[in-house]
């Protein structure tokens, strides 16, 4: 069996690990192949280009293959991938993200590949943009959607954009190897002091900066409570001048970009994000696993990871007070966060570990 991964940046960020837990998994008569973007500017290239290969995977890099839209680059991707395909006579080509997804999955088609497979590891519309380009969004997804031979949904909320295709779609959750996590020591709360960390990119999907205005609240409240953002982005230089003009440097540190993210999550107590669409979230796995009550926006996926009031506390996205409010409740019951922590940990173990999921991506390609 021949299979193809179609990514976009080599990095290991949540759609790259999904395919590396995949690839980890396969049988021996598999031969694998992976393509990404030829960029090298990605946080963590080179260790990405080497996962990979440790799974006796052959990464390939396309010339043409950019996340931006672009007419010119994007019929060259096509034809790139046609060729590839014709080429390489693939018995599997596996999407993952929007552009590999429409540009992929028509070029494989075309090309004669025998099943051509797509995850939707996110939407590009969602109800933050403007309907012109809502409509585009989704008329792209729809006509990619028409190549496909199977798509796979990382959550249940985003099945009833897909009604046109219901006979393809099903529904798998993200997983991680938990085995291969660091353990963490025993915690122990403090009631008024807390440490609460925020991993992903500073960009508009994350709004790192509504984060930092709940920061703000809390810290009048509770001084001592401690935040840490770790990740990277084009909001860097706003996250900085926000912190500087609000006198919060003795509260908040901006990390920066980490390839080791476990040490933060073992030396954290609560976990915190902010998005305003996100399909799934791999974070939020590492923070169950790590024992930390998750506060966050009951966007798309989200609430089918993070079980309000059980495992942490949701709101609206964009209700900075709310979640002031949910982490403040947080900071002032220790008892109720240390349960909701273990209660994450046993949810994330159980139902969101990679035996499962690559499971039910191996029954998909052997189908």
């Amino acid at each position: 069996m021949k299979i193809l991964h179609i990514q976009v940046l080599p990095k290991l960020s949540g759609v790259q690990r999904v395919s590396l837990e995949i690839f980890r998994s396969l049988p021996a008569d598999f031969e694998k192949y992976v393509l990404f973007s030829d960029s090298t500017d990605c946080g963590d290239y080179a260790q990405c280009v080497a996962e990979f290969e440790k799974t006796g995977a052959k990464v390939l890099f396309s010339r043409n293959l950019k996340r931006e839209i672009s007419p010119k680059d994007d019929l060259r991707a096509f034809k790139e991938i046609y060729r590839l395909c014709r080429r390489e006579r693939f018995d599997i080509v596996h999407t993952n993200s929007t552009k590999p997804g429409i540009v992929g999955r028509i070029a494989a088609r075309m090309a004669g590949v025998p099943k051509v497979i797509h995850t939707v590891h996110g939407l590009a519309f969602h109800k933050f943009i403007g309907f012109p380009k809502w409509q585009f969004y989704w008329a792209c997804e729809m006509a990619g959607s028409a190549f496909s031979h199977k798509i796979t949904i990382v959550n249940r909320f985003y099945t009833k954009y897909f009604g046109l295709f219901r006979r393809k779609v099903t529904t798998i959750y993200n997983g991680l190897d938990f085995s291969a996590f660091p353990a963490a020591a025993p915690r122990h709360a403090v009631r008024g002091r807390a440490r609460i960390l925020f991993v992903g990119r500073l960009d508009a999907q994350k709004n790192p900066l509504m984060l930092l205005r709940v920061a703000e609240k809390v810290c009048a409240r509770y001084p001592d409570t401690k935040f840490t953002l770790v990740g990277d982005g084009e909001l860097m230089e706003a996250c900085r001048k926000f912190i500087r003009e609000h006198g919060l440097s003795r509260n908040v540190e901006l990390a920066g970009w980490q390839g080791d993210t476990a040490r933060f999550y073992a030396s954290h107590d609560i976990f915190a994000m902010t998005s305003i669409y996100e399909a799934f979230g791999l974070i939020f796995l590492e923070a169950g696993y790590y024992e930390l009550p998750v506060v966050a926006t009951a966007v798309e996926g989200v609430p089918e990871v993070v079980e309000d009031g059980v495992t942490g506390l949701l709101s609206d996205p964009e209700d900075a007070d709310r979640f002031a409010d949910n982490l403040i409740r947080l900071i002032e019951n220790p008892e109720e966060w240390m349960a909701m922590g273990r209660a994450g940990r046993q949810r994330v173990t159980t139902r969101f570990n990679s035996e499962r999921m690559c499971r039910e991506y191996l029954d998909l390609y052997n189908d």
